[in-house]
């Protein structure tokens, strides 16, 4: 192997020498300017055509170090199969067939246009025109090795005896984790920085009779109402304050916050009893106006849900909206439709007679990949074990499935993970993490888990 090495050196500096003599001396038109000892390789791409999409792979080329590194950014698809060899074409600083292929041991000359063994990565030589100048290049093909549209669900936290309640709810504030509670009676907060680490907090303000899974988050304050109808406000993480609102009314669930828009201002929206009907409200932000209708004719719809909904605040086109999925109606239904909202009083049914996840109570709705996603939940007397999303803010819906190699529908949480409702589900600042807290199947389950596709897990 040395033998034929160094007779292809001493023909490689032949054909270089031959290449800049002719170079010199003939008439050409362009001023091309080699360097003699620059050995870099410059592009870099390979192509098959059994595998298509090989072509659009970009490969990225570090020239840093003594050895340079070769590789596609982008990974390939996942399940991208290379049987065969491919075509490699390459351009190097001296513009000639000056590459090396050592991998395994072997050297071979490879030329731009030959075909290339890529099962494994490559370790490769580029000569430089004076034939002793060497740059190395390890050269890798990145296909994905996870599926990224799948699910991961990691525990995150266990045994948490705050979370051994039938009535919790944890809201993200001020990039907190807080968790209210009802043990023994008695209302407790914990809160986090991570969702694993928990410590309690004291608070004040916040009655004995407040309804703890009514609770709501809207960055820079918090919400709440009890019992008997009173709303309460918190923008500190642990200082409640009774909220100013018409004698005449009870606050009887909160639907959630509207974001300003140019045509509406900010605010609360509300169900509140008045004169025995339940009416919409709408409260501004400081509690110094409150709309609602209270004639009889302006009560809810007999299918709008009063409890053990989920509730989502967004902006679309400068436009804030409160959107309320599934629940349980004031007849004690359980619903499977999708609300809407833009200024707190007329509220739209967007789900008709398309395909809509099943009736839930206690599911769990976030956004996330954009689109909606709903997990968790309960129907009248089993658990959802299905992911549903939404691509068009509520209007269709889909059934997200995965299936083994029977093609039998695969749950899409692992055996260990319990099917659960009255969970809160929240993301991280970043909305790259969904963070399930809490829940209950036949008991509380005082479990934290972490959910993601694993394509969030990429660094692209």
């Amino acid at each position: 192997m040395k033998i034929k090495l160094k007779i292809g050196l001493y023909l490689i500096n032949f054909s270089l020498l031959a290449s800049l003599m002719f170079s010199c001396l003939g008439n050409n038109a362009y001023d091309d300017t080699y360097s003699y000892s620059d050995a870099q390789l410059l592009s870099f791409s390979l192509s098959s055509d059994s595998v298509p999409d090989l072509k659009n792979v970009v490969f990225s080329i570090d020239q840093h170090g003594l050895i340079g590194l070769i590789y596609n950014y982008d990974s390939m698809a996942y399940q991208t199969t290379i049987k065969d060899k491919v075509i490699i074409t390459y351009t190097s600083v001296s513009g000639t067939n000056t590459l090396l292929n050592i991998t395994n041991g072997d050297s071979i000359w490879v030329k731009s246009g030959d075909s290339i063994d890529i099962s494994a990565p490559l370790t490769l030589r580029s000569y430089a025109l004076d034939g002793q100048t060497v740059k190395v290049y390890n050269a890798q093909l990145n296909i994905h090795q996870v599926d990224p549209d799948s699910m991961q669900y990691i525990q995150v936290g266990s045994g948490l005896a705050f979370l051994q309640s039938d009535d919790v709810k944890a809201v993200v504030f001020n990039n907190k984790f807080l968790a209210y509670s009802r043990i023994n009676n008695q209302i407790q907060l914990h809160s986090s920085s991570d969702a694993m680490v928990w410590q309690q907090e004291s608070f004040s303000g916040l009655p004995a009779n407040a309804v703890i899974r009514g609770i709501q988050s809207k960055g820079d304050c918090l919400f709440a109402y009890t019992e008997d109808g009173e709303l309460y406000i918190d923008s500190i993480g642990n200082q409640w304050t009774l909220a100013n609102k018409p004698l005449s009314i009870k606050v009887k669930s909160i639907l959630g916050y509207l974001s300003a828009s140019p045509k509406h201002s900010e605010g609360l929206c509300l169900i509140v009893e008045t004169g025995g009907n339940y009416v919409f409200a709408f409260a501004n932000k400081d509690f110094t106006q409150w709309d609602y209708d209270s004639s009889a004719s302006a009560s809810i719809p007999t299918d709008f849900p009063v409890d053990d909904f989920s509730s989502y605040s967004y902006q679309v086109m400068l436009t804030g909206r409160v959107t309320i999925f599934g629940g349980i109606s004031q007849d004690g239904t359980v619903q499977n439709g999708v609300w809407s909202t833009e200024d707190g009083s007329y509220w739209a049914k967007l789900t008709g007679n398309t395909f809509v996840f099943p009736p839930l109570k206690s599911a769990n709705v976030f956004y996330y990949n954009n689109e909606f996603w709903l997990i968790n939940g309960k129907s009248d007397s089993d658990f959802n074990k299905s992911i549903y999303r939404s691509k068009d803010g509520g209007v269709t819906w889909e059934k997200r499935v995965k299936t083994d190699s029977f093609g039998n529908e695969i749950f899409p949480a692992p055996d260990n993970y319990s099917s659960r409702y009255n969970a809160s589900a929240v993301t991280d600042k970043d909305n790259k993490y969904i963070y399930i807290i809490g829940g209950k199947h036949d008991n509380a389950l005082p479990e934290v888990w972490k959910v993601f596709l694993n394509k969030m897990e990429f660094d692209h």
